[in-house]
């Protein structure tokens, strides 16, 4: 991703390509009863895709089995998830029981975000119409055959109700993103000094994502967010858009950061950008809707997470500004970093500079450490 800032003449145009929803041996053609602006550029690519949704849902009913993530919303309420499965045939709850099991047993345990192979499943799957399809990707053979067992009994008992929460989300969000939509995504462009993507950015939505209730891969930039998580409705749902989107567009924030706190002897803190993105895209979306109170304040982020309480005072001191305009990038980055530094000394938080740690190890580290153990109400 370039590291040098664009200006964009940013224009919101929702394309709404809901996924070829396969029937028995067919796959439907997509409908879109959405209503679009007119528009000069997409900034999203939104879907309700079958085979995205049914790896999905899996995954996490895979994960609560395991014991993992039990406490959270989005696991509870999978468990919660089997209205109707006892009127199934027999042979329906073997197949259904029988591709759980796969998925406990080579995928549960694996990392949406962090596992290359796991983005590859979710990029994979993306535009399969069919099982035709899906046989030709670059899949797992036995993952293929899970799905392909699996999929008449989703699609007769839980599809049908996840497609339609799927697509009641996007009617719901679409009006606010027709109205504040390009003003926000101008805004981030010029906040981080990152483009936007080149084409609009993929937008999974599913009933089920992960245990935080949406996530962001990158090259390609995806965005998988869950249209029955509490945390994503409402005025939320759009600064769950834009806080994802913000993930695409951090490289040259994190690199910033990196120099400013080497320049300190000090590494950079547990994920980095992550603190930057939560008070970003809420500061930005309550701009926007004024009674609209941001998602890190809303779920108490920053008084139970010790990385986000230390953050969010220097934040305010320093980003603050920089989001008024009254101090430029380097100016906020640099304050930020030395407020930082001040803080976690006092209370004995940051460690001298391991020089082995590379830019893209620091990365992993915080936002892997964050990622799992916090994050979405439960």
């Amino acid at each position: 991703m370039p590291t040098q800032p664009t200006r964009l003449a940013v224009w919101l145009c929702v394309l709404v390509a809901f996924g070829a929803h396969p029937s028995a041996g067919t796959a439907r053609a997509a409908r879109d009863s959405t209503p679009k602006p007119a528009a000069a550029r997409q900034l999203f690519e939104f879907h309700s895709d079958f085979w995205v949704n049914l790896h999905h849902f899996l995954y996490i009913t895979a994960r609560a089995r395991q014991g993992l993530d039990v406490t959270r919303a989005s696991t509870t309420r999978a468990l919660a998830d089997t209205e109707g499965f006892s009127k199934l045939t027999s042979s329906e709850q073997t197949e259904w029981q029988t591709a759980v099991a796969y998925y406990e047993s080579k995928l549960a345990r694996r990392d949406l975000i962090f596992d290359r192979d796991m983005v590859a499943i979710g990029n994979q799957l993306d535009h399969v119409a069919s099982a035709a399809q899906l046989r030709k990707k670059q899949l797992d053979p036995m993952l293929v055959t899970t799905l392909e067992h699996a999929a008449p009994v989703y699609r007769r008992l839980w599809w049908p109700r996840h497609d339609a929460a799927n697509k009641a989300w996007l009617k719901a969000v679409t009006p606010k993103l027709d109205l504040y939509g390009d003003d926000l995504a101008e805004q981030e462009i010029r906040v981080f000094r990152e483009p936007w993507a080149p084409t609009p950015v993929r937008v999974d939505v599913v009933a089920y994502a992960n245990w935080g209730g949406a996530y962001t891969t990158n090259y390609p930039s995806h965005i998988v967010v869950s249209s029955g998580d509490a945390g994503n409705q409402d005025d939320q749902a759009l600064e769950v858009l834009f806080h994802e989107a913000l993930h695409t567009l951090d490289d040259t924030l994190l690199s910033a950061l990196r120099a400013a706190f080497r320049a300190r002897g000090k590494p950079l803190p547990h994920d980095p950008t992550h603190v930057f993105i939560f008070y970003t895209a809420g500061a930005l979306t309550h701009r926007a809707l004024p009674d609209h109170v941001p998602y890190a304040e809303k779920y108490g982020l920053w008084e139970r997470v010790p990385d986000f309480k230390r953050a969010l005072p220097v934040l305010q001191q320093y980003w603050q500004p920089y989001l008024d305009g009254k101090s430029t990038f380097d100016e906020a980055v640099a304050r930020y970093a030395a407020g930082a530094v001040r803080v976690n000394q006092l209370q004995g938080t940051l460690p001298a500079i391991d020089p082995r740690c590379t830019l893209s190890s620091q990365r992993t580290m915080g936002l892997g450490t964050l990622l799992h153990g916090l994050s979405s109400p439960s």
